[in-house]
């Protein structure tokens, strides 16, 4: 709604975007006030809107992929009394989650304003899936590297001991598979076009990733041929959940919508709702009504109808 004086107030409140197209009273009710008279503003208010609740959407399913990717990491661990260090815990929170969390939301909005709107139900099939699925494929990379470490001739068995000492080879690995983990839903959540711009256009954002990436060495790996092997598992993961996510959650060919309604059917939902609605769809299926009078003489007044009533039969009927 846009509105440049005091009688638009009301209607400013109301609607779900007031724009005032000036500084006088009609500024105070709305929560954008356009610095020029024109309707100008209007797209760019639609595009930052839907660019930040693609951005909500994309840190509400972050924190909670963050969250259960941690969790199997340490049930992992905790399969062979090993656990996260403190120092790990730490890094993880503070030094990486809370950096990628904070310059998530810097990518601006996308510069066109594309036709289809964004998805407004964070409670549905494709974000449950989404992170179903994405679970299964972290849990998958991390219990293969968790498995193939222990193959290794250089590999030393974690002895478990009093002291809470959990510095070993099978937690170093799985710390760096999960670490990756971490870095790469960022990536895929953080959505561009049609609605945000490429997540490379966030510089700041950007070059944190490097200076993260390269400090998660925390015990030394004697074997150079399994850290290649880490790298490559880390890429591979990181293409199948991209692919995940872009071909097959966000497919807009995959749907579980109801099929359409028949003329019937739409006849007996339109019954039993509101009254207003019947009344509504049979307007909708009269289109003789309302009568169209070719000059306003008293003789037609009187012969236009006072009163429409609605029968149980679905008929039109007057009383005058």
């Amino acid at each position: 709604m846009c509105g440049d004086g005091a009688n638009d107030v009301g209607a400013l409140k109301a609607a779900h975007a007031g724009i005032s197209l000036s500084t006088a009273d009609a500024s105070v009710a709305s929560p954008f006030t356009s610095r020029t008279p024109t309707i100008e503003c209007v797209p760019t208010i639609i595009r930052e809107g839907r660019a930040a609740l693609v951005t909500s959407f994309g840190v509400v399913k972050y924190m909670v992929a963050y969250s259960l990717t941690q969790f199997l990491t340490v049930i992992m661990l905790y399969t062979i009394g090993n656990n996260l260090t403190d120092y790990e815990f730490l890094f993880i929170d503070l030094g990486l989650i809370t950096l990628l969390v904070l310059l998530f939301s810097r990518t601006s909005s996308y510069a066109y304003l594309d036709p289809k709107p964004p998805r407004t139900k964070l409670i549905s099939w494709r974000p449950l899936a989404s992170l179903v699925g994405h679970l299964g494929i972290c849990f998958a990379f991390q219990a293969f590297i968790f498995e193939y470490v222990k193959r290794q001739p250089w590999y030393e068995p974690f002895e478990f001991n009093t002291e809470k000492v959990y510095i070993s080879h099978i937690n170093t690995v799985v710390f760096l598979q999960s670490m990756f983990q971490y870095i790469w839903e960022s990536i895929v959540f953080s959505r561009g076009a049609p609605y945000r711009r490429s997540i490379f256009s966030n510089s700041i954002y950007t070059y944190t990733e490097y200076p993260l990436a390269y400090s998660v060495s925390l015990r030394i790996i004697p074997d150079i041929k399994f850290k290649l092997i880490i790298l490559a598992l880390a890429l591979l993961n990181f293409v199948l959940m991209f692919m995940f996510e872009e071909y097959i959650i966000e497919n807009d060919y995959i749907s579980f919508k109801r099929a359409p309604l028949s003329s019937t059917s739409r006849n007996e939902r339109a019954q039993t709702g509101t009254h207003h609605l019947h009344i509504e769809n049979i307007l909708r299926l009269t289109p003789d009504w309302p009568p169209i009078l070719a000059t306003p003489s008293e003789e037609h007044k009187q012969q236009s109808p006072e009163h429409v009533l609605v029968n149980e039969n679905n008929q039109i009927t007057t009383n005058e």
